[in-house]
């Protein structure tokens, strides 16, 4: 064989052997979570294990619910082999973060490849089964078990179409397991004790999280986010398409998917009782209106106001607009302690309830002359 020839031979199979080592793929595997659940404020760190191929860059992110970057560990140069890195719970600022569900990714890369580890968009969004719920009085606790991770949503009302009358966890992030929440037995606006009622509603729904999920802090209540910018996303969020099914929450941005602050009061002057009551009498007219804060996401989708009287439906507006007022006929009751209610129900899944309880005075008919 020529030299030429000698030389294309050796050019081919350097060029074959190049290609070869290019398109192998670098790979990160064998990744799991030591203390998944960790608390910041006790000094805690949650460390995630992984098992790399080959010596490269690594990086470890942490995202919160919006998908906004919240801190990076970055390892630089790190060896093959089993390696761990780990978070404090400490925000970009150094700051601890609120007391939440954050995501994590791994990255890592060479002079000619990357990859990154990321199951946010692979797992989670999921209808997640609440059993064994149950109400137990003697501990003032909401007892349930999660068969996996999951954001849940826990109301309180009455059943046979009777109304919301509190949100107690308002899709807050809970681990896999059994679960108790407190609940002092009063409904929403605390005038309505409803622990011993015998149309009692517990509602619990729930969400799964992604497996890549780590818990920060102690058992928060409702969605919390630390104050970072929002012009850094995870890379997938953004090319993520927004479809949304009507009351599946999981579709629902994580901002607004929460429930409302509403109010219900008199559109009238009126006196109290000794008992906090207000008395009324003939026509009421009853204010419903949202605080400022839920205003503007709950006027971008369509909602009902609902109100019940007594725990029994009473009237429906199947548009609603803020504020509202409705004027209550009080002669249809007797007179007495009753109790008004009104929910409201955001198409996409948003709730808010409010009560009042007021002492009817029905005035006698006069007299025919």
């Amino acid at each position: 064989m020529s030299r030429s020839n000698w030389v294309k031979l050796f050019s081919y199979s350097a060029a074959l052997a190049l290609s070869s080592v290019a398109t192998q793929a670098l790979e990160i595997t064998q990744v799991s979570v030591e203390n998944q659940i960790f608390d910041p404020l006790r000094g805690e760190q949650a460390s995630v294990r992984f098992n790399l191929d080959e010596r490269a860059r690594v990086a470890l992110k942490l995202y919160d619910g919006r998908d906004h970057l919240v801190r990076v560990v970055d390892a630089g140069k790190v060896e093959a082999g089993q390696q761990q890195l780990s978070w404090d719970g400490l925000d970009l600022h150094g700051r601890p973060v609120p007391a939440e569900a954050y995501s994590y990714t791994l990255s890592a890369s060479t002079d000619v490849r990357s990859v990154t580890h990321d199951l946010t968009d692979l797992s989670g969004g999921e209808i997640v089964e609440v059993r064994d719920v149950r109400w137990d009085k003697d501990t003032g606790q909401i007892r349930y078990h999660l068969s996996q991770p999951a954001r849940v949503s826990i109301r309180v009302g009455l059943k046979e179409g009777g109304p919301l009358l509190r949100t107690l966890l308002d899709w807050a992030p809970r681990p896999a397991g059994a679960q108790a929440e407190s609940w002092d037995g009063w409904d929403e606006s605390q005038v309505l004790k409803i622990d011993e009622h015998p149309q009692l509603n517990l509602a619990i729904t729930a969400y799964g999280l992604a497996e890549n999920t780590l818990f920060a802090g102690s058992k928060p209540q409702q969605v919390t986010f630390a104050d970072l910018p929002a012009d850094n996303q995870r890379e997938k969020a953004k090319q993520r398409p927004r479809s949304k099914r009507m009351y599946h929450h999981a579709d629902q941005p994580l901002e607004s998917r929460g429930d409302l602050e509403t109010s219900l009061t008199l559109g009238v002057e009126a006196e109290r009782d000794s008992e906090g009551r207000w008395l009324v009498s003939s026509k009421v007219p009853l204010r419903l209106d949202v605080a400022q804060k839920d205003r503007e996401r709950l006027l971008a989708q369509r909602f009902e106001p609902v109100f019940y009287v007594d725990g029994i439906f009473a009237f429906e507006n199947e548009v609603g607009f803020l504020p509202m007022t409705w004027q209550w006929d009080s002669r249809h009751v007797s007179e007495g302690e009753h109790f008004i209610t009104v929910n409201v129900r955001g198409y996409e899944g948003n709730f808010g309830t409010a009560t009042l309880k007021v002492w009817v005075q029905q005035k006698s008919p006069e007299p025919v002359r």
